[in-house]
């Protein structure tokens, strides 16, 4: 059988595009690590060239939600191995890159309902996790031993596993009638804690070091803070009308600070945590955090609500309340997160006990 040279050339390059699509893309966010990624980027590349599948492109993000929107175009284009080297932020800007939302929404002046709903754009894509933040709170709640080069030279011996998402669907804090839908794969916060991350990250504008600009936010927020008046429906059908200081809805047990705030958590199991410190001072408030145990219970149950669902709906009677996703700033209340069970197919190596 003849073959032109036409053909035999459009099936050459076929196949060179076919090899591409299993190429290892490493998305890196240089500013991580306060810039240290990028500035020890060509060092650390060296140490882990070797290590890395022989068909494998970098690419630096510049700006926020790049992230977004460069894994997005990738698996459009039929890629399906995305590595996320970042903070938590960079690696929930990737993940969120996997996913187009279809968020059906209802709001007037008695109700407001959202039922965010997920589809993959290429169910056979990959997330990989390479932690190289601040803090990688997502890699303390996975159990990672590793994180940035070392990490990278365990690439291929990473473990494939499918992890819960949450979807969230939260309010835009300048104009109501917008939404964000977002993906949370550790954890977001209500209230005092988002509000706190979000004046650190407004004061990093000034003043470059992160814990300073932390403490400074603390010391802002905490003794002026009041708990605010929610209803929070759970499930569609449990409704709690209480003050609220701060809500943690979790997907991995810890938060920023090292906080153990969802003790019962699994990312795979199909529920949502969903954690809610009572109206309280601040200072009492702080002391009963700092006591969040890491048994099933809390120390002081009749303070601090612990609920598992599928779903969970916050709705707010008095002021703005703001909203955090895995350390980003999103938005505030109302806001709507939803289960979704096994979503997401991730390597990332192997935890030192199974939290899935």
């Amino acid at each position: 059988m003849k073959t032109s040279k036409n053909k035999l050339s459009d099936s050459i390059s076929i196949a060179s595009n076919l090899q591409k699509l299993d190429d290892l893309i490493l998305l890196i966010n240089p500013n991580s690590q306060g810039g240290n990624t990028g500035k020890n980027w060509m060092d650390a590349y060296r140490n882990v060239k070797k290590f890395l599948p022989r068909r494998h492109k970098i690419i630096f993000t510049k700006k926020a939600n790049d992230g977004i929107s460069m894994t997005c175009k990738l698996l459009r284009k039929g890629y399906k191995n995305i590595v996320a080297v970042g903070g938590d932020g960079t690696i929930n800007e990737v993940a969120n890159g996997f996913f187009d939302f279809d968020s059906q929404q209802t709001r007037d002046n008695i109700k407001f309902r959202l039922d965010p709903r997920l589809k993959l754009i290429n169910p056979k894509g990959i997330l990989h996790i390479i932690p190289s933040g601040s803090r990688n709170v997502l890699a303390r709640s996975l159990e990672l031993k590793h994180q940035g080069v070392e990490s990278l030279i365990r690439i291929r011996h990473m473990k494939r596993r499918k992890i819960d998402v949450i979807a969230a669907t939260i309010t835009d804090k300048d104009n109501l009638s917008l939404t964000h839908d977002r993906i949370v794969l550790n954890a977001a916060e209500i209230g005092v804690g988002a509000e706190i991350i979000d004046r650190s990250k407004r004061a990093r504008g000034k003043v470059k070091n992160r814990f300073v600009s932390t403490m400074a936010s603390i010391v802002a927020t905490l003794p002026s803070y009041n708990s605010n008046e929610c209803d929070i429906v759970i499930d569609k059908d449990k409704k709690i009308s209480t003050k609220m200081t701060m809500g943690i809805v979790a997907n991995g047990r810890f938060i920023g600070g090292g906080f153990k705030a969802a003790p019962r958590a699994k990312f795979s199991d199909g529920l949502l945590d969903i954690i809610i410190l009572k109206n309280s001072g601040s200072l009492k408030m702080l002391e009963k955090f700092i006591q969040l145990k890491g048994t099933s219970t809390y120390k002081y149950e009749e303070d601090i609500l612990y609920y598992q669902a599928s779903q969970a709906v916050f709705l707010p009677k008095q002021r703005d309340v703001t909203v955090t996703v895995d350390g980003e700033p999103i938005g505030i209340l109302p806001a709507v997160f939803k289960i979704y069970h096994n979503a997401l197919n991730m390597k990332c190596e192997a935890a030192a006990s199974s939290r899935f």
